[in-house]
């Protein structure tokens, strides 16, 4: 349920003269005042409602989101104990800044109107994200890695139920049994074969079982776009809140300042990934029962006496004829993906008119009897406008472009077993 937009809230742009003294009677000259130099407005275009936690009360995540500032800033310039006056007895401390100067070649380029929000450019950027961040997907690399295991690392059924019978045989030829002609090596490597890949098929279940419905957070940044211009232009030389009777005679060089125009573009992704599986099977309890059986035979130097003691051999067959209904399940689930408790594709555009000031001239008060005037140089500021437009795109939990309505019932019971649950 969206909220009333757009919803508009200014500010006044302030700032605070300190009084200032005259140095010879210590009398105030000035009092200190509270100037207005400009308002910010921002604009709430678009806000939809979170759907609430019933057991925590927090409303949790966001829905798309489109608002705007703009306006002016100052950002003043400092001097310390500059004399003005016109007879230079007047001391003052404090900020100071400069008029707005404009540059019509420059200015074309602000942006100060607010733009809608470009839903399909930042969708089209989420999903480049995902591919980028997103982990690898774990149900579909877990069949891929099992089925390599499975594939390589294991001789035919057959050949594991001989293992009994040739280990008899060559146990029986005494101190002959380490010649390879007899068989020896040949067997032991089988073994070896694939007590590797039952121990590799475990762990990579184990390392999938662990993640398992685990939130694993990510984000990916595109690189920022900015373009910029800027000219000197003629500028008065006077700086406000100071009359001119305070600036030596090169108060601003040339007469110049420069303006500029600048526009930047960020824009990334923030989400949070889960997946969930076919772990609570028996196919795969039992599978890692078996990769533990594989863990006393790779520790041990193999010899026809303790191979022979090894007996019953039933894991290996056991772990051989599983493993192809583990990865069948797997593969099956892998059609579901990874699965995204949140996933936002977030926007900052801003868009800044300026007019910038160097550090200047200025009378100090060097020694009072006799009285000395010296320079200092400072005031370096600047004044302008500025807009900001910030935007939020959601995703559903199988990406943008995805909506909720396209969800297969599987999709559909995958995220309701996660807890996951449509923004309203």
């Amino acid at each position: 349920m969206s909220s009333k937009v757009p919803r508009v809230e200014t500010r006044d742009i302030n700032i605070s003269k300190p009084a200032t003294h005259n140095y010879e009677t210590g009398n105030i000259v000035n009092q200190a005042t509270q100037l207005t130099l400009g308002q910010t407005t921002s604009k709430l275009w678009r806000s939809e409602g979170h759907p609430v936690n019933r057991k925590t009360g927090v409303r949790e995540g966001g829905g798309p989101f489109h608002v705007s500032h703009s306006g002016a800033f100052v950002n003043a310039g400092s001097v310390h104990g500059v004399l003005g006056g016109n007879s230079l007895t007047t001391l003052y401390s404090g900020p100071i800044y400069g008029p707005m100067v404009t540059a019509s070649a420059i200015g074309e380029h602000h942006t100060k109107t607010v733009h809608d929000q470009d839903e399909s450019s930042m969708k089209a950027d989420g999903s480049t994200a995902i591919s980028q961040c997103a982990p690898t997907n774990a149900t579909a690399n877990l069949a891929s890695t099992l089925a390599e295991s499975y594939r390589e690392g294991v001789p035919t059924l057959p050949g594991i139920q001989s293992w009994k019978k040739r280990t008899e045989y060559l146990k029986s030829l005494g101190s002959e049994y380490l010649n390879y002609q007899f068989g020896w090596a040949p067997l032991k490597n089988e073994v070896h074969s694939v007590v590797n890949a039952a121990r590799h098929h475990r762990d990579i279940m184990q390392n999938y079982k662990h993640n398992e419905g685990r939130n694993v957070h990510r984000q990916f940044h595109f690189p920022d776009t900015v373009e910029s211009w800027h000219e000197e232009v003629l500028a008065p030389p006077a700086f406000q809140p100071l009359n001119t009777t305070y600036l030596a005679s090169g108060a601003i060089a040339g007469n110049t300042v420069v303006v500029t125009c600048e526009k930047v573009r960020k824009r990334w992704f923030e989400g949070c990934f889960t997946y969930g599986g076919p772990s609570n099977s028996d196919n795969f309890g039992r599978a890692l029962g078996f990769g533990s059986e594989a863990d006393a035979v790779f520790g041990l130097a193999l010899s026809p006496d303790v191979l022979w003691n090894l007996t019953p051999w039933s894991w290996a067959v056991d772990w051989f004829t599983n493993a192809g209904d583990v990865i069948h399940n797997v593969s099956n689930f892998a059609l579901a993906g990874l699965v995204m408790r949140y996933g936002y594709m977030m926007e900052e555009t801003i868009s800044t008119y300026a007019t910038e000031y160097s550090d200047t001239y200025w009378n100090v008060l060097e020694k009072k009897t006799p009285k000395k005037v010296g320079k200092t140089r400072e005031g370096n500021c600047s004044r302008g406008e500025i807009t900001v437009h910030k935007s939020r795109c959601p995703a559903s939990p199988f990406g943008f472009g995805v909506g909720w309505e396209g969800l297969s019932p599987t999709q559909l019971a995958i995220t309701a077993a996660l807890g996951i649950t449509r923004l309203l």
